[in-house]
């Protein structure tokens, strides 16, 4: 059972269009995305929330447990074909003090020449996820004069901080995209900034991340974009 946090429900309600009330009781609720080429199913706990153009609500009114509609398999049935799905991912919030680690550089441009090479070395997927771009400061550890891992944070409404990270292929496994969540969560705290994380269920290791911080899990979800 997802721990309930008034802010939380506050921020996704307001996010998603929806009263606070869709995240505090079971069953299915249904608004318009915003996008008419887009559909998003929030699920917290038995709570179900999803976010697709009005042409296709009866389809989703008609099933019998929406919680079904968090694989893939299950949700793309109900799209036109052709649809691109992303997740299921897990998102979860830090609702504790946490302290800045030792041996993590601040990098003050997102333009830095080191996370330029960084990008190199990975896939374009993993760039994507890891939602680096743009967003200053960064908190960087160097294995030989290069960044081994990387993270920063989004700001979302003025108060959630969203946290993305990037670990070399090279370096993983080593706890380092462990340290920098720990360093730009502890940054976004100390703004007074509610660090928020999300990850792909299928990515195991960057959930143990999260874990091992004391981020609070809250929602699954899945996203599609309409052909």
């Amino acid at each position: 059972m997802t721990r309930r946090r008034p802010a939380v429900t506050a921020f996704w309600a307001e996010r998603l269009g929806c009263p606070v009330s869709a995240f505090e009781k079971p069953g299915l609720t249904l608004a318009p995305h915003p996008r008419q080429a887009a559909v998003y199913v929030v699920a917290v706990d038995s709570a179900v929330v999803v976010l697709a153009p009005e042409s296709l609500h009866a389809r989703f009114r008609a099933a019998a447990d929406p919680r079904v509609w968090l694989t893939p398999e299950a949700l793309r049935p109900l799209l036109p074909p052709g649809a691109k799905l992303v997740g299921p991912a897990r998102i979860a919030y830090l609702h504790r003090a946490l302290g800045a680690p030792d041996g993590v550089e601040r990098l003050e441009s997102a333009s830095d020449s080191r996370l330029g090479r960084l990008r190199e070395r990975v896939t374009v997927e993993d760039w994507q996820h890891a939602n680096l771009e743009g967003h200053e400061p960064l908190f960087a550890c160097l294995v030989d004069g290069e960044i081994a891992a990387a993270s920063d944070f989004e700001r979302l409404a003025e108060r959630v901080a969203h946290i993305g990270v990037l670990t070399d292929p090279r370096h993983r496994g080593r706890g380092l995209g462990r340290v920098v969540v720990q360093a730009a969560a502890a940054h976004a705290l100390a703004l007074g900034l509610l660090p928020q994380y999300q990850t792909l269920a299928s990515n195991v290791p960057a959930l143990r991340i999260a874990e091992s911080l004391g981020f609070e899990p809250f929602a699954t979800t899945l996203a599609a974009r309409l052909p």
